[in-house]
Parts: C-alpha cells; structure tokens; sequence
C-alpha cells in the first residue's frame, strides 16, 4: 500500500518533489565533501609535520658566533637540534628561461639536511644530482613564470653562475607559502658548496626538537640575533586558507542544509492543506495519527535515501577536486576517507526524515469533522488584507500582489528565510574580499598606507653599513622621480628581531622602524600615542600581553648587542606572526647590522593625483623599476599573504551559483505551489476577465516583492555580521580593530540585481503554467 501511495503521489506532485530531490543531493554533497575536506587537510597537517620531522622551535641566525653559542646551550640542555645552511640570493638574480623570477621575497638555496622534503609523488627527496633543483611548490605552479620539468634556471650571486636543470617542485612543510616570507631552492650539497663564498650571505636554519616547557624562555635569555624565529604550533597558521576554505564550504552546506528543512517544512504543510478531506476520512475510518504521518514519511524517507545516495556519489569526485590543490602543498595520505563522506550523508539524510516526521506534527490536529466540514474550505470570517483597492491609487495587480503578502505572511516566510541566508551567503565573502584587497589593511601589519609599493625588499648582510644600502637606494629613487618632476615621499619598513623584557618577563618578538621621509604619527595606533623620540615606543597587543606591560611601562629591548631602555606611550595591532610587534620612532639609533630584512619602498605622491593619474605612474614606476614589481597598498598585502584572495574570489563565485540555483529553485517550487492552491482563484480572475499576462505578472510580483524585501533586509544585516563572523577570524591573526571595505555599488546593487534578476525570471517562466487554467475550473476542488 505504501508503495502505491507513494508512487501517486511523486507522479501529481513531481516538481515538489523533484526540487525537494536537488536540495536533498546539494545538501549532501557540499557537507560530505566539505567535511571530508576539513578532516583531511587538519589530520593530514599533524601527519605531514610528524613525517617530515618539524621541529618543535625553528629559528634563523646570519650570526655564526651566535650559531655557536646556541649549540652549546642545547649540549648542556640535552636538546636535539639540526643545523642547515641557506644561502641568501636575490631573486633579481635569479633566470628562468632567460626570463627573470617573478617574486620577490627572501630566496636561499640549500642542499638536503634538517627537516625531510618531499618531491610531486610524496616520495622522500634523499638525493639531488649537481646540477639539478627543486623548485618549492608556489612559485612552480604559479602562473607568472615558466616553470616545468626539464626548465632550465641560470643562478648567479656574488660573481659565481650555475645553470641548473628543474627536476620538479618540492613539498617542504616549512618554506611552502608565500605567507612564511622566505622559501628556498633545493640543490646538491656540492653545487650549494660553490655559492658559500667570503662575501655569501649565509643563514643559520636551526631546528630544536624539546618538550621542556621552560625552552622558550631560556632561549630567549641567550640574546641570540634572529633574523626569523616560529614555533611548530604557528607553522599550522601558513595553511590557514586550506583549512578555513574547506570551514566556509561546510558552513555553506550547513545552510544548505537549513533551506532543505526550509523547504521540506513549506510542502509539508502545503500538502497537508491540500490533503485536508482525505486525512479527515482516513481518521474517520480509525486510522491513527501514527499511521497517517507514516504514509508521508515514506515519501520523504524515498526522497532523502535517493538523494543522500546521490549526494555521497558525486561527493567523491568533488573531494578529490577540493583535495586537489591542497595535495600540491602538503603529503596527503593515498587512504581515501570514505568514511567521512557516508557518515555525514547519513546525517544529512536522517536529518531530512527527523525534521519531516516533526513537519507532521499538524495531522495530530485535525479531526474528522474538519476534514468533513471545517477544513480548508474558502470560508473566511475576517476581512483579507490591511489595505484596500479603492482607496489606493496603485494597479489592480500590484495590488493584489501586495495585499497577498500582506494577508497570508505566514505563506511567505520560508521564502523569506531562504532568499535572506542567500543574500547573506553572497554579501558576507564578498565584504571579506573586498577587506582584503583595501588599501587600509595595510594598516594591520604595521605599514602606512601609501599610493605605490615598489617590491624591492634589500637583502642585508652581517656586518656591514645596511644604512647606507637603504640611502642609496632612497637617493635612486628620489632622483628618479625629479627626472619625471614628481615630489615624493619615499620610506621603507626595516624589520629587526628583538628580545623585549619587563621585569622576569621576556620575549622575542618581530619589530619594525620606518626609514625614510615618515614619522611616528602616521602609523594607526589603537591605545595611546604615537612615540615622540627616539627612547620611546609602541608594542602590539600580543607583544605588550606576553610580558605584561601596558601604556607607561619602562621596558627593555635589546636589539643587535645593545640593550636600551624605553617607554611604552601606545598599542598597535600587526598581521605580522601572529600578533608580533615593537614599532621604533624613526629617530631610535638602532644597530643596522642585526637588520632582518625589509618591506618594500613605500611611494605617496605630495600632489594628491587622482586615480586616472595614480595608475599612469605606476606605468611609469614599471619603466623606471624594470627588476621591481609595482604594487598598490592593497595589491603588496596580496603579495605578502600569497592567492589567498584569489582562492576567497574563486569561492566567492562558486558560492554565487549556488545561491543563484536555490533561489530559482525556491522560485519554481513556490510560484508551482500557488497555482495548484489558488486554481479556483485563477479561473475566476480568468471569467472576470483578467488576461494571462495581467496573472502571470501577479504571480512574479509576489515573488519579487518578497525577494527584494528580503535582499534588503539580508544588505542592512550583512555588515554587523560580516564584523561578528570575520572579526575573530582577524583576532587570531593578530589584527583586533578592522575597517571592512564595504563596496556600495557591488554589494548594494549589482550583486542584489543579480540574484533579483535570475529569480523573477524564473518566477516569471513558472508562471507560465497557469496558462493551462481555464474558467470552467473555478469549481474544482481536486
């Protein structure tokens, strides 16, 4: 019996529940893929660390003396620790086919030695040939230059050149992203031998293997200069978008999931409505109420089983694809998790039949009498509507549309729910985007925001005037300008590793001075004042937490061999490590021959030009700087973190289509659904001589009227939740005060035009079905 039921019904009713199917099957196949993904990627990271022998403590010395020290603390400690050698290159130096290396970050060679790496297969690199590289896996696949087996890349550095032969790309935990800052070639011990000359810049990379919880501490009393300095539990952070991209999918198939039940509840109730009279017999003839819910369940049991088959079958190759780009990076078990797959379209599943079974909970309500008399018969004993058709001035089928709204809310609030987490779904990544490429975040990593970035980081050696490398280049750059009769200000982050010590408490943390025609007040502080001379400074939130200090604390920092005293007048936020932070005044006389590195040359016009004008000088700034890269404030952020934007954008689009296909769907489902219910309605505004188009137009209206309500109110809500979900994300990144870039015209309107456009006209085409209806049928109660 059961079965001949459930076949009547999906054949009268099979657009119901064929849209029902393709939520179910979307629903499913978002959540198996995407928590196969998220299980994935954060268990396959411990066991990519554990395989490749990451370090517990990693930190990078230009400091033989400094080296040697560290050694014999770990041999009293009884620390395990690997020593390998770098050799800084510049990557101007560097040719690929004859073309030159598109980045520009600090490059090293290196030969084999500390932490395992891995070549395309996950097969363990034990030996490179002389005269072969490996390539680290970001800059092989990436799209600017011409890498592939076989290339050839000529080096040459200090007077010594070295054609190698690319074996392949390398997976090397700690050196493959673009958010670590520094990465390095892979070469043959004798071919690294060649370039370890007098004048090499040469660079300490020391793994520390220790559970001691006091090492920290006792590392940072050695006073050891480092140039870069990361615990095991950071390097986690340098995968972050693997993991949090994989969260946004989940999270977008937990609302999937949402619009399912959504959805499922509105035909619950749609057809219990409709079905009135044949429960009220079915009770009248001693059916119970169990087995009456039961006769609809096993409709929705058919429907979630077939679609939740369907989802976890397309799930496995849409795991394999999001898989896919992570694999380039990390060593990624060959054991597939179907596991996970089956468990979460099982949960789905059950989840579906559950909320259908409490979907029914009205049947209980009904009685035979008001299947017989009262049921859903027309009568109305109040008036429809809070407004009226002769005292408005609007047209007839405006009206109509307006007034069914008004009168029978409750009909239209599924659509509601669903149109706004579509809207909200669209809007939210959009703002995150947008924050990422605005010029103002580059405020958040302890930079001034400037009009062009020329990425020409310096490569600093031990020992020698480092100043007067930054003058020079500043001259070069002024005189460039004048040339072209441009008045500028040029400065330059210079980056320092420093110990910083309030009484007992003492940490090591990245630190940062300005050089260059820029002052203390330019930077964005969020408590206190910017530092006024050279004896005072500004330290981030995590800096200032990690040795207790606050505004007006006398602290000491140690930079290089010299300790000075100073005071601590503001607190700042950084993206950079996490949190890490001392910003300098300008005028502090540091030690330039501990510096770490350099952010690139900052440019801002004095002429204020407009940015027609701004982007002709970055065209001339491309001719003036052949070996530099020219970026905007928002562009050189995108560098920095690597195509994190990129990824969020292609995402953006993905989750854009969805929502496109809900919103028909939704469309298709309700515009069906009205029809079937308003027949009789239909074929009497048919016999007064309404027109099909007048009707068909009614029905749309309803539908984009409620769409464009529920745009609106998802526009106004997307900001306060865009800073409550997002700003977290911010916070532990080290950033506590953000300013989202909300793009007025791309959030406000084309996207919202987008979604209103595809949904009304899908509203519009559904509609078209009440062309079938003619006046004779205004009596028809089936």
């Amino acid at each position: 019996m059961f079965l001949r039921i459930l076949k009547k019904d999906i054949k009268r009713k099979k657009t119901m529940n064929i849209i029902l199917l393709i939520f179910v099957i979307l629903a499913v196949t978002f959540m198996a893929s995407s928590a196969n993904n998220l299980i994935t990627v954060s268990t396959a990271l411990e066991n990519y660390f554990e395989k490749a022998g990451i370090p517990d403590y990693w930190f990078a010395t230009m400091n033989a003396s400094d080296t040697a020290r560290f050694e014999e603390f770990a041999k009293e400690n009884g620390y395990d620790y690997y020593i390998s050698q770098m050799i800084q290159i510049e990557p101007k130096n560097v040719l690929i086919e004859g073309k030159k290396l598109y980045y520009s970050s600090t490059l090293a060679l290196s030969g084999l030695g500390g932490m395992k790496t891995f070549d395309k297969n996950n097969e363990e690199i034990t030996h490179i040939n002389d005269g072969e590289i490996y390539v680290p896996n970001f800059i092989f696949v990436s799209p600017e230059n011409d890498f592939h087996e076989g290339g050839k890349i000529l080096v040459s550095q200090n007077g010594t050149r070295k054609e190698f032969t690319i074996k392949g790309y390398s997976k090397d935990a700690l050196f493959s992203s673009e958010m670590m800052g520094m990465t390095r070639f892979l070469i043959s011990e004798k071919d690294a031998a060649m370039f370890r000359g007098k004048d090499a810049s040469i660079c300490s990379a020391v793994g520390i293997y220790t559970d001691d919880a006091g090492y920290r501490n006792r590392f940072n009393e050695l006073g050891i200069n480092t140039v870069m300095s990361i615990e095991r539990s950071m390097v986690k952070m340098i995968y972050i978008m693997d993991i949090l991209i994989a969260a946004i999918l989940l999270v977008v198939s937990v609302c999937l999931i949402l619009i399912s039940m959504v959805v499922l509840r509105f035909i619950i109730n749609f057809t219990i409505t409709e079905e009135f009279r044949e429960i009220g017999v079915l009770k009248a003839i001693g059916i119970h109420n169990n087995q009456i819910r039961g006769l609809y369940i096993v409709k929705y049991l058919a429907i979630s089983v077939i679609g939740a088959t369907l989802g976890l079958l397309i799930s496995f190759p849409v795991s394999k694809i999001m898989l896919g780009a992570v694999s380039q990076k990390i060593v990624v078990s060959s054991r597939d998790n179907f596991w996970i797959n089956i468990a979460a379209a099982v949960l789905a599943g059950m989840s579906v039949v559950l909320f259908s079974y409490l979907c029914t909970r009205r049947i209980c309500r009904f009685s035979p009498i008001d299947g017989i008399h009262g049921g859903e018969t027309g009568e109305r004993y109040s008036q429809k509507g809070i407004i009226h058709l002769s005292k408005s001035r609007i047209p007839a089928v405006l009206f109509l549309a307006v007034n069914d709204i008004l009168s029978g809310m409750k009909n239209y609030v599924s659509m509601i729910i669903i149109f706004l987490l579509g809207t909200l779904l669209v809007i939210i990544p959009v703002n995150t985007i947008n924050t990422l490429c605005s010029d103002d975040l580059i405020t958040t990593f302890n930079m001034v925001k400037s009009d062009h970035i020329i990425s020409q980081e310096l490569l600093f050696y031990p020992n020698q005037n480092n100043v007067e490398k930054v003058e020079q280049q500043f001259y070069k750059v002024r005189e460039m300008f004048a040339q072209n009769r441009i008045d500028v200000k040029v400065f330059q982050e210079i980056l320092f590793r420093s110990n910083v010590r309030k009484g007992d408490k003492l940490t090591n943390s990245l630190s940062f001075q300005g050089m260059g025609e820029v002052t203390a007040d330019m930077y964005i502080y969020l408590e206190g004042t910017p530092p006024q001379n050279a004896h005072e400074v500004a330290l981030t939130y995590l800096t200032a937490e990690q040795i207790g200090a606050k505004i007006g604390d006398r602290v000491e920092i140690k930079v290089g061999e010299d300790t000075k005293e100073y005071i601590v007048t503001a607190i700042n936020q950084s993206l950079n490590n996490m949190g890490e932070g001392v910003r300098f005044h300008p005028d502090a006389k540091l030690d330039y021959r501990y510096a770490a590195g350099s952010f690139g040359i900052q440019v801002i016009y004095k002429d204020n030009p407009d940015k027609e004008e701004l982007a002709r000088r970055k065209e001339l700034l491309e001719r003036l700087f052949p070996d530099g890269k020219i970026y905007t404030s928002g562009e050189y952020i995108g560098h920095m973190i690597g195509d994190i934007v990129g990824q969020l954008d292609r995402l953006k689009v993905l989750i854009l289509i969805v929502v496109l296909g809900i919103n028909t769907l939704v469309a298709v489902l309700m515009v069906k659904s009205f029809i079937i219910k308003e027949k009789s309605e239909i074929a009497l505004q048919k016999a007064m001589g309404f027109q099909d188009r007048s009707l068909i137009l009614w029905q749309s209206l309803r539908i984009g009227i409620v769409l464009l309500t529920s745009v609106i109110f998802g526009v106004l809500v997307s900001s306060p939740l865009s800073s409550l979900i997002i700003t977290p994300i911010f916070q532990m990144m080290g950033a506590y005060s953000i300013k989202y870039e909300i793009k007025t015209v791309e959030v406000y309107i084309v996207f919202p035009m987008i979604v209103l456009a595809a949904t009304s006209f899908a509203s519009f085409l559904s509609a078209q079905g009440l062309r079938r209806i003619v006046p004779s049928e205004i009596s028809n109660i089936e």
